[in-house]
Formats: structure tokens, C-alpha cells, sequence
């Protein structure tokens, strides 16, 4: 297949579209990103050039939806990087959730669902899930519906299971999903406890009264201002003394982000929300 290559003009025609037709405004993801996903798209659906592209998102609703989930990164795995979640696991939920009232942890883009099912396992086996409240929200109403029926990638199975023996040695990860012909599920009790929300680009509605909010390895395909604009409002999503949670390669730096986070785990990347 010959790969295609947007021009600028195509580019920023086509950002245009989406914003004139849906109202979602893609001027602030990484150029780069944001070209690379559109051009796969357009050779996916065999659309030629950019302007097939612009004619099937104005007309077709179902069209935009898909797109819509290609611009979401999906988690490559499930308990991505064990050392974090070790953290997660001996650490904060045990010194924070237990006597929790209305404890709230958010997914602002919840993308395949390996983060959240990730912490749902781990409140089950540590017997917290009942004194959580998880929120989910995307873009992307298609990967919504993909993670509230639990379906991933059998493909995964294998570097799934070992990552969760990092974590809990003596169980199997296996307790918790079904693999039956070429479909793998995980048990959607779970998420039972889970809010989904379809999300706007720019959050124009988030959650409040959060305590700990996972956005992992999302920010690095922002430019600085959506960037920005993302740290802000889950700072203003937090209780004092809250926790963020962003990508090892991720780092929350503004004119005046040590006055609002502290840098708790710079391993792990985790901040905490000043008290005052």
C-alpha cells in the first residue's frame, strides 16, 4: 500500500471540518500526530486524498465516529509499567481508600480500557471496590462502548499475565477474563461501579471532587497549550491533596505548577495537589 501524505493546507482544511460539522477542535494536537492518524484513515478506507476524507466525515455521523476512535492512543497493555502499579497497590489505595468517603478515580480518556480495568482488579483483590467511585470518559463513543463489554485483544493475554504476576504473584490474572473462540472478555463486574462519559475534546463538563486521576502517555500528542489547558482543569478536578497520575516520559511544568502540584513519585510521575 502507498502511504499518503497530507499537505498543511489539507491539514488545516480538514481541522476546519471537524469543527464546522461537529464541533471538535483538533488545532491543538501535536501536528505530527494528528497527520499520521488522518492519513491512515484515508488509506484504511481507501478515501484517496483529503478531500474523500472531508466529503465522508461531512456525510456520514457513523464515519466521524470512527474517526474519532483512531484518535485515540490506545493502552498497550494491561498493568503497563508493574512498578507503577506496585505503588497503586501497596501504597496509595491502602493508605487513602480505606477510610475513604466518595472516593473518585478518573479516566479522562479511559481509550481501550487497560487502565481501568487494571485498577478495577487491583481494588477487588485489595477488597476496596466498594468504596470507589470510578469515572470513564473518551472521545470516543465506540471505545466507550468496547470497555463497558470488556472486549480486548486476545493477542495481549500473554504479556497481560505476566505483568499481573509482577504485581500479585500468587493469583492468575485468568480469574479475571474468559478467552472463547477468538474473542477474550473481561468480567464486566468490574466496572460496574463505573461511569461512562462521552467527552468533548476540550472538557467543557468534567467531574469534580476527584482524588486520583490516571492520564497516562495522552499529553505527549498535545501541543503546550492544550497540554496546559488538560493540567489546569485536572487540577481544579482535584481535592486538595488529590493524586495525578501522568506518563513516565510526561512532566507537569507551567509558570506556576509548583505552586498548585508536588512532584510525590518522580519515578512513577505521580503529583500530589497542594493543600493551600
Amino acid at each position: 500500500m502507498n502511504k499518503y501524505e497530507l499537505g498543511i493546507v489539507d491539514t488545516r482544511n480538514i481541522i476546519k471540518t471537524l469543527e464546522d460539522v461537529y464541533n471538535y477542535d483538533f488545532k491543538n494536537y501535536a501536528l505530527t500526530f494528528f497527520k499520521r492518524r488522518v492519513e491512515r484513515v484515508i488509506l484504511n478506507y481507501n478515501l484517496k486524498d483529503a478531500e474523500g476524507f472531508i466529503r465522508k466525515i461531512e456525510t456520514e455521523k457513523d464515519f466521524f465516529e470512527i474517526f474519532l476512535q483512531e484518535m485515540c492512543v490506545e493502552n498497550t497493555e494491561m498493568f503497563r509499567d508493574p512498578s507503577l502499579w506496585r505503588v497503586l497497590k501497596e501504597e496509595i489505595f491502602p493508605q487513602n481508600i480505606q477510610n475513604a468517603v466518595n472516593y473518585k478515580i478518573w479516566f479522562p480518556e479511559v481509550s481501550s480500557g487497560e487502565e481501568l480495568y487494571s485498577v478495577a482488579i487491583i481494588l477487588r483483590k485489595l477488597n476496596l471496590h466498594n468504596n470507589v467511585k470510578l469515572i470513564a470518559s473518551s472521545i470516543s463513543e465506540l471505545d466507550l462502548e468496547k470497555t463497558k463489554k470488556g472486549i480486548f485483544d486476545p493477542k495481549k493475554t500473554e504479556v497481560n499475565d505476566t505483568n499481573f504476576k509482577r504485581i500479585f504473584s500468587e493469583n492468575e490474572l485468568s480469574d479475571f477474563y474468559t478467552i472463547e473462540n477468538d474473542k477474550a472478555l473481561w468480567d464486566t463486574s468490574l466496572v460496574e461501579n463505573t461511569k461512562f462519559i462521552k467527552q468533548n475534546i476540550i472538557f467543557d463538563e468534567y467531574p469534580k471532587g476527584i482524588k486520583l486521576i490516571l492520564f497516562r502517555n495522552q499529553m505527549i500528542y498535545y501541543n503546550q497549550i492544550l497540554q496546559e489547558r488538560f493540567i489546569k482543569i485536572m487540577y481544579n478536578c482535584l481535592v486538595p491533596g488529590g493524586h495525578l497520575i501522568i506518563g513516565n516520559n510526561e512532566k507537569i511544568e507551567y509558570w506556576n505548577s509548583d505552586k498548585d502540584y508536588t512532584l510525590l513519585n518522580k519515578a512513577e510521575s505521580i503529583y500530589k495537589k497542594k493543600l493551600a
